[in-house]
């Protein structure tokens, strides 16, 4: 046998399903007296969303669906073209380009005068003749793959993770259902909340995010864990492929995590994918990154109690926030439509301190966790400081190993910043940083005001400052350290800005002035909070 080149036993683990061909069909209006049959690998429900697009008042029905595999082990698949022949062995007609208008998009996968009990007799007669060559038969081996995290990570929570849990069992027992984890990135947000819904004992969990990216890291950690054996990983394609993919599963014993994007939630009705979800008790909601296009409104709350800024350019902020790629216009409806899921307990997650939302929305016993990166640090820390006198004891023992060291510098901003700050507040502003980093416009112009500053005079000799090729007596030059600079602790800097031109105008205004730099110059900007990000 040929040696292969490749070591693919960490790949082998991963792939363990296969998706199912299926055949399917629907009417409409459009062509009436005529029914359309067709095959896919992909889940019949994506299929039929995108034939939506084309024909209108279309028809289809649940039990307009065939699993397209046949022999006693149901290993052999067929195409709709064993369904065509037979139709028109049976005297059904196809559809012909000159049957409908030149505007009216053409398939011929169209029959006349057919109806589904047809396309019944087509699958029996296909099973019959499994073992002749009537029809052609395929190898399963061709379908696509799907990929299902191996179950073997075996680790017990560390011993912030497990207060959180500790505080939610406690916080569900003084009754109360709105609550909020704050804990930064690395904490472990997705396994930690899987374990409060062990503690809770929920059988049908689910997961909303404004955000996509989340769904590999939920997948992983409840298909990767032994903690969560008993939970079956679901996500909008299987309850698109299963009409009853929750209560079949609740059936047999088992339970359910959903996990979905508020935009697939969104819609002026219940899609037929969500009505399950919707008719289900749902025992925990986790609302995963909540402070993501989910704040707009309560945000602009904030801005609007800050003096000196205009409420002219807190309007337009927040219309760009809502046309973000978040669609937030969308998100609020999708989040309306959530509150009319029955609902035990919901889980806020966030690895932003918005401490002033936390303050209005969220009362102190509401909130489970609390963790910043620095406390992460300290717990760090703490732990070696009991353990270091024992010989026996490896740091990498150490529950929290692998978190890096922090420092952190608090300093006043340059004089010149200070002395604009100064004037400001004499004229009545008292948005302090934000009104330093204003930027000209924060929406889009041709003329690109919305990449400068309003004082960008400032904003670069602060820059100057911070890079080391200018002093001041209130700011290090920390990028001019040596210390640092020998030992590369500052290789990733970030901005966080008050409005997204303002990420625009920090970019431009580095780019621009990097031959007076002595080290931001050396830095790539990587704009993802901008306008036209």
């Amino acid at each position: 046998m040929k040696q292969s080149f490749f070591d693919t036993t960490t790949i082998d683990g991963l792939i363990i399903g296969r998706v199912e061909p299926h055949i399917y069909a629907f009417e409409t209006k459009t062509i009436p007296n005529y029914l359309k049959v067709g095959d896919t690998y992909r889940p019949v429900g994506v299929r039929i969303a995108e034939w939506k697009k084309i024909y209108d008042n279309l028809v289809h029905k649940s039990e307009w669906e065939w699993l397209a595999k046949v022999g006693d082990a149901e290993t052999r698949y067929f195409r709709d073209y064993a369904v065509h022949s037979f139709l028109k062995s049976i005297g059904k007609d196809r559809l012909q380009p000159q049957d409908i208008g030149r505007d009216i998009y053409y398939s011929d996968e169209f029959f006349k005068d057919t109806n589904p009990l047809d396309v019944d007799k087509a699958i029996e007669d296909i099973k019959a003749n499994v073992n002749t060559d009537k029809y052609k038969f395929y190898n399963e081996a061709h379908l696509p793959e799907v990929f299902t995290y191996e179950r073997n990570d075996k680790y017990e929570p560390r011993p912030n993770q497990q207060a959180t849990i500790d505080c939610f069992v406690e916080a569900r027992k003084q009754g109360r259902r709105h609550l909020l984890m704050y804990a930064v990135m690395r904490f472990g947000k997705s396994f930690t909340s899987m374990c409060c819904a062990l503690e809770m004992n929920a059988k049908v969990v689910l997961i909303v995010s404004a955000k996509a990216d989340v769904h590999d890291e939920w997948q992983k950690t409840i298909q990767g864990h032994t903690k969560f054996e008993r939970y079956d990983f679901l996500d909008s394609n299987d309850l698109l492929k299963e009409k009853n993919a929750i209560s079949n599963r609740i059936k047999n014993n088992r339970r359910v995590a959903v996990c979905l994007t508020l935009q697939d939630l969104i819609g002026d009705n219940i899609k037929d994918k969500h009505k399950e979800l919707f008719s289900s008790k749902v025992d925990l909601l986790i609302v995963d990154e909540t402070h993501f296009g989910a704040r707009a409104e309560e945000y602009g709350k904030v801005l609007r109690n800050v003096n000196g800024l205009q409420e002219r350019q807190i309007q337009a902020e927040l219309t760009r926030q809502k046309n973000d790629e978040g669609q937030q216009e969308d998100v609020d409806e999708a989040l309306k439509q959530i509150k009319s899921l029955e609902v035990d307990t919901t889980l806020h997650l966030s690895g932003t301190p918005y401490r002033i939302l936390m303050g209005s929305e969220f009362k102190k016993e509401d909130i489970v966790a609390f963790y910043q990166f620095g406390d992460i640090v300290d717990d760090k820390e703490q732990y070696d400081k009991e353990h270091r006198d024992n010989d026996n004891y490896n740091e990498w023992d150490n529950p929290y190993y692998g978190f890096p060291q922090m420092i952190r510098f608090a300093f006043n901003p340059n004089k010149k910043s200070r002395e604009l700050i100064e004037r400001l507040q004499q004229n009545g502003y008292s948005a302090k940083l934000n009104e330093l980093f204003r930027p000209k416009s924060v929406s889009k112009k041709s003329n690109g005001s919305h990449a400068k500053f309003v004082h960008e005079r400032e904003v670069l000799d602060l820059l100057m400052v911070i890079d080391g090729s200018q002093s001041d007596e209130n700011v290090l030059g920390f990028l001019n350290y040596d210390r640092l600079k020998e030992g590369k602790m500052c290789r990733h800097i970030v901005f966080v800005l008050p409005f997204c031109a303002s990420c625009n105008a920090m970019k431009k205004l580095i780019a621009d002035n990097r031959s007076i730099f002595k080290n931001l110059n050396e830095y790539e900007v990587i704009n993802i909070a901008g306008i036209d990000h």
